[in-house]
């Protein structure tokens, strides 16, 4: 039952938890770690089992078990917090048996007198994955006949709601409590404080951050004190930056460590890292000039990268551009080996096919990197190619305002190289081309054919007819794999280059963005009425999607949407009323290929799992809001008529007729600008039920644990599985998936731009008035509550709620019915959740780096999708005033017929 911290053995996590373990893990390795005995959860099994036992318990599993922690909202976690309240009463009151309480006399005789530390130490805590940081008990100042106390303290925390609701939130499929304790000396240390192995403010891996404090250094943990802080580069042992901190007292403005110590800190923080193989924060103590390691555990909460992207400690650095935020992907979490994979294979095809090579021989590394569970491109081999980045900030900033923030920052030079490759210099990539052209002649022929619209559409309707016919024929799953793969994406090439590529340039580039180039952008009428121009599209089929999802909402009683189980077994077996079945029918048929966060071949779609749909439509029959996409559309659309007649008479005759042929550029087109992403997904639909089909038949045969693991494969794998009985695909699966599950316990979100030594890159717009500043994508003024979403069914969004994300995609859509107002991290014009704002009407500034963090759920906030600005709101007068503006400014917009 107790194991001193000095045992020469390696005791299992099981027995004594993650911060015993590596107590005793340094202490093996030389590292002057305090004295002290564990109790192993072997001396609390008795206690566990009578909790376990007991009502109080069951009551908390099936609260937890049966609804699922993550879903909780407020409300849910204060009944759970009350029933783990009850449990931690019972628990209190068991009592310790004669041969517990003979152990703890045992450790009082072998330590002695003096002060302790008694600290939780959980087999669940201090993992690679979870770290539970904080939610566990730790006790100082603990005399020998104080033991007893201090250890069921500690104890009690295993049961605490905040520790039941992370293992839910990291999936952990265990929630039985589990721990043992640790009663170590405590150390009269002089200095105290963390030392980080990566800096956590930057992800930087060649940075050691150091914080210090006078003191035991428990004011530096509970956010007493503000510490002093050193950042030191690692590989030269230089220090980079130091700031004193606010420690209070008469040394208050004294620096804690000098320069010998700031070194024999790193050396060791930089030892400890390389004994976990993996970053670490180490809890530290000196007293007397001798240092004290009290603590070690992994760094949880970096974004790691790949280790075929990481350059060597000291050397030119890479910058990365994470593509999958982008371009339509808007993937901002980890990627699944199999959609990684077939996005890899879909690229090279595309480039192989462009520069007539093979694939096999096609080296993407250069430019597009598929590692990590991410789309990477090395921005540092193009740099010479962009200049000093203003005009490729300006081609970005309608998909991605933050990144074009990133292409003018004065921070990106530090990554240009002196010599880039040779196969990316101008001469050698402008001898491709004429071949890149000729294999475009389809685009460019399709391009020019635009002018004669009634011929081109007519070659546009067929062709999109040619899909849907392909799309939605049945699946032959006799057909080899690859053939079947290759296949959809020629049916996919063919759409896109003869219809709705040379229509989608045709709306862009002949339409919107050349009604901006006609106007005068400093007369701020002119700009209103072309923004005011490039909005009320009603066919847009993404638009159409929250539309029908709207109208689904209204078509029952709001009552139906309660359950939403029993819903979808009643739309199953039919035994609805006609009029809602014609609705669903039609959602299904038309957008069953999409659903939230799409792009991931892994995730269900509306057409497979009713629920992913119904939760969504719930929201909007339950929000009651005045809101109406309908009318908003019927407005839009008569500002659009009026603000193009009003705008006429503002410009000269030769400006007239430019702006008339990008008028009906734009009204021609603008019917196309998502079907690219939907032909994708009614492609991906298909090979997702292929994959499936697939996993199935291993599943049946044993060699895959479950379906959905056939996501944890590349295609290789799957095509090895399928030619070879004796291959070990499950092996495949967990070896190959493994730093993608380990991806998708520590990462919610991607940062835009990663260099090769770890270091997120985060241009920020910096504003004196002490607003958040982004770019103004959608127009408008709007106030209310913060309501943080890392995906579509963490939160419901409530009528008048403001969503801010990093970034959205589809099938986030129906969530901006209710919403007042959408921040996003990531975003521009052109991308997808901006352009559903501006269709709805909601104001929506995007381009704000790590606003999910900079912003908490509750506050009160004005987004100004004028300005492009988020800032809070501290008092009613304010909101009042606010109001008044909106209302001026709607005023102001609604253009009178001239």
């Amino acid at each position: 039952m107790q194991i001193p911290l000095s045992s020469p053995n390696a005791p299992s996590l099981a027995e004594v938890g993650g911060k015993a373990a590596s107590l005793i893990r340094l202490s093996q390795a030389g590292f002057n770690v305090p004295p002290g005995i564990v109790l192993t959860t072997e001396f609390f099994r008795a206690w566990i089992d009578e909790i376990v036992a007991s009502e109080h318990w069951r009551t908390v599993v099936g609260m937890v078990v049966e609804n699922g922690a993550p879903q909780f909202d407020l409300a849910g976690r204060e009944r759970v917090a009350e029933a783990c309240d009850e449990v931690k009463v019972f628990a209190a009151g068991l009592p310790l048996d004669a041969e517990r309480g003979a152990v703890i006399d045992s450790i009082r005789a072998e330590l002695g007198e003096g002060v302790f530390a008694v600290r939780s130490s959980s087999p669940e805590e201090d993992l690679s994955g979870a770290s539970f940081a904080g939610l566990y008990e730790t006790v100082l100042g603990v005399s020998p006949e104080a033991f007893e106390e201090a250890v069921r303290t500690c104890f009690l925390s295993c049961l605490d709601s905040r520790v039941l609701l992370y293992k839910g939130e990291m999936r952990f499929e265990e929630v039985t409590p589990t721990i043992a304790v640790v009663v170590q000396r405590q150390v009269a240390s002089d200095v105290a404080g963390v030392a980080f192995s990566i800096n956590p403010l930057t992800n930087d891996f060649d940075e050691t951050l150091i914080n210090a404090s006078w003191g035991l250094g428990e004011a530096l943990v509970s956010g007493d004190v503000t510490p002093d802080s050193v950042v030191v580069d690692k590989v030269t042992g230089e220090v980079i930056e130091t700031r004193l901190g606010d420690k209070g007292g008469e040394r208050a403005d004294e620096a804690c460590l000098d320069t010998e110590k700031i070194r024999e800190l790193t050396e060791a923080v930089s030892r400890i890292e390389t004994l976990y193989g993996q970053p670490v924060d180490v809890e530290w103590a000196i007293a007397s000039g001798e240092l004290h390691i009290v603590q070690a555990r992994p760094i949880t909460t970096f974004i790691p990268l790949a280790k075929e992207l990481q350059t060597a400690p000291g050397a030119q650095r890479v910058l990365y551009i994470d593509r999958a935020m982008q371009d339509g992907l808007t993937m901002s979490g980890p990627i699944s080996p199999m959609t990684n994979d077939l996005f890899e294979y879909i690229v090279r095809k595309m480039v192989a096919y462009l520069l007539g090579t093979s694939e096999v021989d096609l080296d993407l590394g250069g430019v597009t990197i598929f590692r990590g569970s991410r789309i990477y491109m090395n921005v540092s081999n193009i740099l010479h190619l962009l200049g000093k980045g203003e005009k490729a900030a300006a081609q970005i900033e309608p998909m991605n305002a933050l990144m074009a923030e990133m292409f003018l920052s004065p921070e990106l030079e530090r990554y240009r190289l002196d010599k880039p490759p040779d196969f990316l210099r101008k001469r050698s990539l402008l001898w491709h081309v004429p071949r890149i052209l000729w294999k475009n002649r389809s685009i460019v022929r399709a391009c020019l054919k635009v002018r004669k619209f009634e011929s081109f559409r007519a070659e546009y309707d067929r062709a999109l007819r040619a899909f849907d016919a392909w799309a939605t024929q049945p699946i032959d799953y006799s057909q080899p794999l690859d053939e079947f793969i290759d296949e959809a994406l020629i049916e996919v090439g063919v759409v896109t280059m003869v219809a709705t590529a040379p229509a989608i340039i045709a709306f862009i580039y002949g339409g919107s963005e050349a009604v901006k180039r006609v106007i005068d952008k400093d007369d701020p009428e002119q700009v209103a009425l072309a923004d005011d121009i490039c909005r009320g599209y009603p066919n847009d089929i993404i638009v159409q999607m929250g539309l029908a999802m709207y109208d689904l909402a209204g078509a029952l009683p709001a009552s139906e949407f309660e359950d939403l189980g029993a819903l979808a077994e009643k739309i199953t077996s039919r035994a609805m009323p006609d009029a809602f079945l014609t609705l669903w029918d039609q959602l299904i048929e038309r957008f069953g290929c999409r659903g939230p966060l799409e792009m991931e071949l892994a995730n269900s779609k509306y057409g497979e799992d009713p629920g992913l749909a119904l939760r969504q439509i719930a929201m909007i029959a339950a929000s009651k809001g005045p809101f109406n996409p309908h009318d908003i559309q019927r407005e839009l659309i008569r500002n659009r008529e009026r603000a193009y007649e009003k705008l006429l008479t503002l410009l000269s005759r030769r400006k007239q007729k430019r702006l008339a042929k990008s008028y009906r550029n734009i009204m021609r087109h603008y019917d196309s600008r998502e079907m690219i992403k939907h032909h994708i997904m009614q492609m991906n639909e298909r090979i997702r039920a292929r994959l499936l089909h697939v996993a199935q038949e291993l599943v049946g045969a044993g060699r895959l644990d479950h379906r959905d693991q056939v996501f944890e494969l590349t295609l290789d794998d799957v095509y090895r599985a399928l030619s070879d009985p004796a291959f070990d695909v499950r092996e495949a699966a967990i070896t190959g998936g493994a730093f993608y599950r380990e991806l998708k316990r520590q990462v919610r979100h991607f940062p835009q731009a990663i260099d090769s030594r770890g270091r997120i890159f985060r241009p920020e717009k910096k504003r004196e008035d002490g607003a958040l500043g982004g770019a103004g994508v959608s127009p408008g003024v709007a106030i209310g509550p913060v309501k943080i979403l890392n995906d579509p069914f963490e939160k419901d969004i409530e009528a008048g709620d403001v969503l801010v994300a990093v970034t959205t995609d589809p099938g986030w859509t129906p969530l901006f019915i209710n919403a007042a107002a959408v921040v996003l991290e990531i975003g521009g014009e052109l991308q997808h959740g901006v352009l559903v704002a501006r269709e709805y009407g909601k104001p929506c500034v995007a381009g704000i780096a790590d606003v999910t963090t900079k912003l908490s759920d509750g506050q009160m906030v004005e987004v100004d999708g004028n300005a492009g600005t988020v800032r809070l709101v501290e008092d009613a007068e304010r909101i009042g005033r606010v109001r008044a503006r909106r209302w001026r400014d709607r005023q102001s917009r609604s253009v009178k017929p001239s």
